[in-house]
């Protein structure tokens, strides 16, 4: 019989048309990008009265609690005066623009063009026009209704009103003092409360994530941002079991030795996991992730993803950009065009190095100080010709300690090489403006950006649009995570003050040439992955996932399936082995078939209109021994690695000529924590080998399984092609090429025309079998699948239907096969 092409491309979904999002996108955001400013109406005294009295308290809550130190230096930063236009006012509030994260709101900002959009964020520290705070538990609920109005109506914003203080433990407490440095592998201040910070933590978002619920439409994709809403993905799966849901993390993501000191650290993984896609800035951020999730919750990882519970999260990455055609019109302004002729005036004749950073201990401007001095020291003929500009703004942590020192290595440089006309190193810590900001990165003829570790340093971006008329070459820390995309940079180790001094010098000797060149390949780097570029992404990646959904609460209804089972005449059968058509046992080689077994296979087999598989772990000597008997059925071993088709003697390679020498590495490794884990002990099959826990002490081998799969993982998986999955009491490493889904794969191949299918069970190998099934859609035909899991009812599967032992999966079979026309369940 001839195969229908356009039949089996609907099979593999090969629709040859992106998937449409049929409702909005919802972003939720820690902050919305504006400033809310209520106006004092002077008229009414009462209002007056009780803002003035407001004030007050907290001048006075101030000066108490910042009379010995500041607790949280963010909130009382020091800022110079800038111009920021309205925009957006009513009779109570007006708007202007917020400070900071400007990559991610210009990049969400730009789906409005092609999507329904909502953004769903906390309205941040409101203030009255005199910069004179707000409680928000004082605005009433006329003032609320206004600025919610005002944002929905221009801007599709939903603000959250989160009280003050428990705002305040939420981002400056929990997210500022315990999570920000703990992701740019910083530990948090002994004097710090943890566990009651992470209370308030939760709470706040929890009252983000019911924001979100009363939003939500079915048909929306929701995207979570960043570190301060770690758990909304889980809340919102509680009530949203099928919404689409992803998040990302702005920021880098440490270690999993690193990681694994914090004490709510489990929380914190589980609730990311609930998204159907947790996407990070660079891959060593996501291989950190996936590496953590495995040791501290024993999640399996695959290249796809991590296997959690049946689910499959995917991990991707998506590097953020800038909106380019934004800078570019920016720089074209009046007044950077002024801000830039005082800057070559006030340093005429001098080569500019500029540097703009927030003042934390991440951002190496002090170790940038030292490399300046160190490049003086050792570059002689440059002392009078160069200048370092430092511009930062207050940062996180320890600012005032950091602005000290960073004063006495600006003292000791410019005591040594200055003079009282030239001042060589140049420190400012203040905001500028976004003119003199524009301005600085225009009159650079070196931009010099050290960080000892950062996310996208979206700085480095602006700087080269800024650079598109003079070329002027950029100096870039290997640990940020743009230096992966920047390869026409100069890479430093910014704790080698040698490197960056060679690198300056390299810098100022360049040719025009060779500046020019190097600036197009960055240029076409930032204005080809720009911000709108990585909001479409992001979105089209959630919108092409299947959704995640739930085993199903009831048991399978025996009755529907045997009725589908009498109308249909062409029909498919999967099975695994251990677990599903027998129990597990404590000693593998006891989990033999019952001769009800043998005969129920035997039975529903002969039925020419069923084609019957047994996909299994198992090697092909056990499978032709327990059931080569049966003349009709079909066998896989090694989880697809070997086939034996229906009426058929020979077994068939899947993988005849793949390399297989990956197994004495995987063999090492095994042995190492067989030696050390009592009970163990390593099964090798054909092309795959099993480390196996079962007889081991109940909680070390857990432990041991945990350690040994991120020692593979880190050391192996990634570099060679195979994968470590978790089975029941056992690691089992196999080619990454190879699952259970390509024998079903296999199966629709020969057997287009099918219209029944039952696909049963147990664990996470099955799940690829369960993926395949629902991602295919069978050419318009009316196919009647049932994907079953066998087992626990509070395991995450792809499974649509459940049975609660391998018995009752016997018992389906021989309903199936009866004679009889009575049906009971």
């Amino acid at each position: 019989m001839p195969i229908d092409l356009n039949k089996l491309n609907e099979i593999f979904g090969r629709r040859g048309s992106e998937p449409t999002l049929k409702g909005k996108v919802i972003n939720v955001v820690n902050h919305i990008p504006y400033n809310c400013i209520l106006k004092e109406d002077t008229s009414n005294s009462q209002v007056a009265a009780k803002l003035k009295l407001m004030q007050k308290q907290r001048q006075e809550t101030v000066s108490e609690s910042t009379s010995i130190t500041d607790p949280n230096p963010i909130s009382h930063s020091r800022r110079r005066h800038s111009t920021i236009t309205a925009l957006g006012e009513t009779n109570n509030w007006h708007l202007t623009q917020r400070r900071g994260h400007s990559a991610m709101y210009a990049a969400l900002n730009s789906l409005k063009q092609n999507y329904r959009t909502l953004y769903v964020g906390g309205t941040g520290s409101i203030t009255t026009d005199d910069k004179s705070p707000v409680d928000i538990e004082d605005l009433n609920d006329i003032e609320k209704e206004n600025l919610t109005t005002l944002l929905m109506d221009k801007y599709d914003i939903t603000p959250i009103f989160i009280p003050d203080k428990l705002s305040a433990g939420h981002y400056e407490g929990y997210s500022k003092q315990v999570l920000w440095p703990l992701m740019h592998y910083l530990m948090w201040s002994d004097s710090v409360n943890e566990s009651k910070l992470f209370n308030e933590y939760a709470q706040a978002n929890a009252i983000v994530a019911n924001e979100v619920i009363k939003h939500y439409e079915e048909g929306d994709i929701i995207w979570v941002h960043d570190y301060h809403l770690m758990l909304v993905p889980q809340l919102l799966r509680k009530e949203l079991p099928h919404a689409q849901i992803g998040f990302f993390l702005h920021t880098p993501f440490p270690s999993s030795e690193l990681f694994r000191c914090l004490p709510h650290r489990k929380e914190i993984l589980e609730g990311m996991l609930d998204a159907n896609l947790v996407a990070f800035q660079t891959y060593d951020y996501g291989r950190h992730f996936s590496s953590t999730c495995t040791r501290v919750l024993g999640c399996q990882y695959s290249p796809y993803g991590i296997l959690r519970g049946g689910n499959l999260v995917q991990v991707e990455i998506y590097p953020i950009g800038i909106d380019a055609d934004h800078t570019r019109d920016y720089l074209l302004r009046p007044g950077v065009a002024l801000k830039y002729k005082a800057i070559k005036e006030r340093y005429s004749g001098k080569k500019l190095i500029v540097g703009r950073d927030k003042l934390d201990p991440v951002k190496g401007v002090l170790q940038k100080l030292e490399a300046f001095e160190k490049f003086l020291d050792d570059y002689p003929q440059w002392r009078n010709e160069v200048c370092l500009i430092q511009v930062t703004t207050p940062g996180v942590l320890d600012a005032v300690n950091l602005e000290n020192k960073a004063n006495e290595i600006v003292a000791r440089i410019n005591g040594k090489y200055g003079s009282l006309e030239f001042s060589p190193a140049n420190f400012f810590n203040q905001e500028i403006d976004r003119d003199e900001y524009y301005a600085l990165l225009q009159v650079a003829d070196i931009g010099l950006i050290t960080p000892v570790i950062d996310g996208m340093n979206t700085t480095s971006f602006e700087y080269v649009i800024s650079q598109d008329s003079s070329y002027s070459p950029l100096i870039l820390s290997e640990f940020t995570g743009t230096a992966s995309s920047f390869s026409a940079a100069i890479i430093v180790n910014p704790w080698d003050y040698s490197e960056i001094s060679r690198a300056i010098a390299e810098c100022l000797e360049m040719s025009k040439e060779e500046k020019y060149d190097k600036h197009k390949q960055l240029y076409r780097f930032v204005t080809t992955h720009t911000a709108s570029f990585w909001s479409k992404s992001l979105v089209e990646a959630l919108v092409g996932l299947s959704k995640n959904t739930k085993v199903s609460k009831d048991p399978l209804d025996f009755s529907r399936v045997k009725l589908e089972y009498i109308a249909t005449h062409k029909r498919a059968f999967f099975f695994d082995y251990d677990g599903s058509l027998v129990p597990i046992c404590k000693k593998p080689e006891d989990a033999k078939p019952s001769k009800t077994v043998i005969q129920t296979l035997t039975k529903l087999s002969e039925n020419s209109d069923n084609i019957v598989w047994v996909i299994s772990g198992r090697t092909k000597i056990w499978l032709d021994d327990c059931l080569g008997n049966i003349p009709n059925l079909g066998l896989s071993s090694e989880h697809g690695c070997f086939i034996k088709y229906p009426r058929t003697n020979n077994w068939i390679s899947v993988i005849e000529n793949y390399d297989l020498s990956w197994k004495d590495d995987v063999r090492e490794i095994f042995d190492y924590y067989t030696e050390r884990t009592p009970g163990s002990f390593v099964e090798e099959k054909e092309c795959s080998l099993v480390w196996n826990y079962r007889n081991t002490e109940p909680r070390f081998g857990p432990f041991q399984a945990k350690e040994c799969q991120n020692h593979l993982e880190q050391n192996l998986v990634g570099k060679l092609p195979i994968e470590c999955i978790t089975n029941k009491m056992n690691l089992e490493v196999r080619p990454n090429v190879i699952n259970k889904g390509i024998i079903i794969n296999r199966a629709m191949i020969q057997s287009p025309d099918i219209e029944f299918i039952l696909c049963v069970g147990d664990d996470y190998t099955d799940e690829d079998m369960f993926r395949v099934l629902e991602s295919k859609e069978m050419g318009g035909v009316d196919v009647i699948q049932f994907t079953v899991l066998v087992g626990s009812s509070d395991r995450n599967t792809q499974a649509r239907w459940r049975l609660q032992t391998n018995s009752d999966v016997i018992k389906l079979l021989q309903l199936l096969v009866s004679d009889s026309s009575g049906i009971s369940t």
